[in-house]
């Protein structure tokens, strides 16, 4: 293939063992063989050298780097595909009248998975894996998948294979048909078996092997009714599933030219669209976030950790590290919470054997690397201690200052404040070079988001653990700068859902709108869960509360917490089902005519403007401020740590598919006092990617903190 284009394909001759000549052709594009142009290019001109060629007999297609492919160059659709297209390269491959066996060794993803479907036959190593995870990314299978594996596999595992993206293992993939062998042994082995499967089919009529030249069976029309509504309630508001599913309902109803022009408009429409320009965005934006430019210190070690505090925080901490492999001491020095804790983390973990998602054996394991203690000294030889307890600066310092005695010299000191001042906390030893934010969300062993909160004498190797040990335990992990709620909670913390319901909006009509933007829980759904009782009692202890004038206050005092007691802004069954509640919906219009508000009616649009515009005015806050690195680092952490919807890829993406002089406009209308740096934005015509803005926001987070 030409010299200027990424990728190539090789090309060498291999002996079967019944002697015939077969041609190997290897994608080769490291790390992982993405169909770049080059490797389009090399697989159409290697196809015709070997078909041209009479000595080769035979074709095996095959990745190097240990890997088959990967699927598309996700960096092409930005940049526009040079070479041929995917489905003309494929065709080619399965017309070819010289069978073509496909040599698989390690991943076969998108793309790699239609080529190997153009191949007539699928060998594989043990190690390999096989999917099509283009739904992840708002997108479908465009070469061909939706026509060619239900053809070889049948519809409904096809729709689950497209419709889930989760790749299957080898053998799995061999049990429903996608791999015709599996072979023992390392990457020559399996070649050598493709070599020798496509050597003994020359000759034999590959009509039937040729997918596009079959039939798809056609369920019962009530499956794709069935399938349809699953995969609205499992990926509930994204558009690639029932995309999919429409592309699959044709491979059964038209012939494959037919079904390929449906799978090209829907893709074409999915690639057009906010939501996989979203995905694809957020795809990047959750490596983006590990990698801290200039950051060079490495870390140090990860093998234990102390956390103090065993509710239900410190005891989903524990959970997450024990499953890292790490040893840890779980301390309360009140020996009651410590059973309570304990009790809590064996309860969840008889719950995951039940349920199948771990074993018995895995289970033991990890429990028998929880050791509970009432004695700070458990904690001397820890690499790490994570300080878990209630919100209270006081406890904190104290627990600081036992930290400073009793941990080893580098030991890194984290607190899981959610919004305390981490210098504050710090002060309190004689480290603060060792002392950073760790702030889990809750409960901490589902939740995958860690914030890393830098205090401003957080050193580089204190930095560099902690991004380490998020990676350990398997968070997305950001690191954030010190400042009032960090930033998941800050930025939701301006949402417009108390104005909205002070002011003529009830709560089915905010939830509403909320999750029809994507939430998966609606703002009053949300606090009844979290509980009521949390705002209430801090308001009423502290003389703050006026229950004849505010919602939150009057639920509090007529004992209203939300779910744990079966009634808040809605009224719960057994089951905690949800429904709205004549008796809550009094109350807040009691307060309504207290405070002379009336009831009004705005559309869905205008509650999500007032709801989500401020968290997006107060991203832009957060990057004037140098409290986040980037843009997308916002977005991570109100994805993971919020269940933003993915698919909108978070406030500031959302902003930028609004678009941010409509932003701008929308938020002066409804009397919000826009950020400067979104004034400067849409004066000066930046997008979130424009240099100017990138350099602007560097500058303000290298300005308010020490150089790395």
């Amino acid at each position: 293939s030409s010299p200027h284009m990424k990728g190539a394909v090789q090309y060498h001759k291999k002996n079967a063992s019944n002697g015939a000549c077969v041609a190997v052709l290897t994608m080769d594009c490291a790390p992982v063989n993405a169909l770049s142009s080059g490797v389009r290019t090399g697989l159409e001109e290697r196809m015709k050298e070997a078909l041209s060629d009479d000595s080769v007999k035979a074709i095996v297609i095959t990745g190097a780097h240990g890997a088959f492919c990967a699927g598309a160059d996700i960096s092409e659709f930005a940049t526009g595909m040079q070479g041929p297209p995917l489905p003309v390269v494929i065709t080619q491959v399965e017309a070819s009248t010289k069978p073509v066996v496909a040599a698989i060794d390690g991943v076969v993803l998108g793309g790699g998975c239609e080529v190997a479907l153009g191949c007539h036959f699928r060998v594989a190593s043990k190690r390999s894996s096989a999917g099509l995870p283009e739904v992840n990314l708002g997108l479908l299978p465009g070469a061909g998948g939706t026509q060619r594996m239900p053809r070889l596999i049948g519809v409904e595992p096809s729709i689950d294979f497209m419709c889930q993206g989760r790749p299957l293992n080898a053998a799995k993939a061999a049990e429903v048909g996608i791999f015709d062998a599996v072979s023992d042994g390392d990457n020559s082995a399996v070649v050598q078996a493709a070599v020798d499967l496509a050597a003994s089919n020359v000759g034999v009529d590959l009509g039937p092997r040729r997918l596009s030249a079959i039939e798809a069976k056609a369920p019962a029309k009530e499956v794709f009714a069935a399938k349809r509504k699953q995969y609205n309630s499992m990926r509930n508001g994204e558009l690639a599933p029932q995309a999919i599913i429409n592309c699959i309902e044709a491979s059964t109803d038209r012939p494959f030219e037919g079904g390929m022009k449906v799978e090209g408009q829907e893709f074409l429409k999915l690639l057009m669209g906010d939501q996989s320009k979203a995905l694809q965005y957020m795809f990047f934006a959750e490596r983006q976030c590990a990698k801290i430019p200039g950051l060079s210190a490495r870390p140090g070690p990860l093998n234990s950790i102390g956390i103090v505090g065993a509710g239900l925080m410190g005891g989903g901490i524990a959970m997450c590290c024990a499953e890292a492999g790490m040893e840890v001491a779980l301390l309360d020095i009140d020996p009651g919470n410590l059973d309570r804790g304990m009790s809590v983390i064996k309860k969840n973990y008889t719950r995951s054997v039940d349920r199948k998602s771990k074993t018995q054996a895995q289970v033991d394991n990890f429990l028998s690397l929880i050791s509970p203690s009432t004695s700070y000294d458990s904690l001397s030889q820890c690499d790490i201690v994570v300080e878990a307890v209630f919100e209270n600066m006081n406890l904190k310092k104290k627990i600081f200052e036992s930290f400073d005695k009793v941990c080893k010299p580098g030991c890194i000191l984290a607190s899981n404040t959610s919004y305390l001042n981490i210098d504050d906390i710090a002060a309190a030893t004689s480290r603060p070079q060792d002392v950073i934010g760790c702030h889990f969300f809750s409960p901490a062993n589902v939740m995958p988001l860690l914030e890393n909160v830098r205090g401003s004498k957080s050193s580089p190797s204190t930095i560099a653990t902690a991004m380490a040990f998020g990676q350990k335990i398997k968070k997305v992990t950001c690191l954030v700068g010190n400042g009032a709620g960090f930033i998941a909670n800050r930025v939701m913390g301006v949402s417009g859902f108390g104005w909205l319901m002070q002011n003529g909006i009830m709560p089915h009509l905010i939830d509403g709108a909320s999750e029809a933007y994507g939430m998966r829980m609606g703002p009053c759904r949300m606090n009844d869960l979290v509980g009521l009782d949390l705002f209430g009692r801090e308001r009423a202890n502290s003389g703050q509360a006026k229950p004849d004038k505010i919602v939150i206050d009057a639920m509090y005092v007529a004992q209203r917490f939300g779910q744990k007691d079966g009634k808040g802004f809605y009224k719960y069954d057994e089951k905690l089902r949800y429904a709205r509640d004549p008796e809550a919906e009094a109350m807040i219009e009691t307060i309504w005519k207290n405070t002379g508000v009336s009831p009004r009616t705005m559309t869905e649009e205008e509650i999500v403007d007032k709801l989500y515009l401020p968290v997006v005015n107060e991203g832009f806050k957060c990057l004037e401020e140098g409290m986040a690195m980037r843009p997308s680092d916002i977005d991570v952490c109100c994805v993971f740590g919020y269940n933003w919807p993915r698919y909108r890829g978070g406030p500031m993406q959302w902003a930028t598919a609004v678009g941010l002089p409509k932003v701008l406009e929308k938020l002066e209308a409804m009397g919000e006092k826009p950020s400067e740096l979104l004034k400067d934005c849409v004066k000066n015509k930046w997008s979130l990617k424009s240099k100017d803005f990138v350099n602007r926001i560097d500058q303000a987070w290298q300005g308010r903190w020490s150089k790395l």
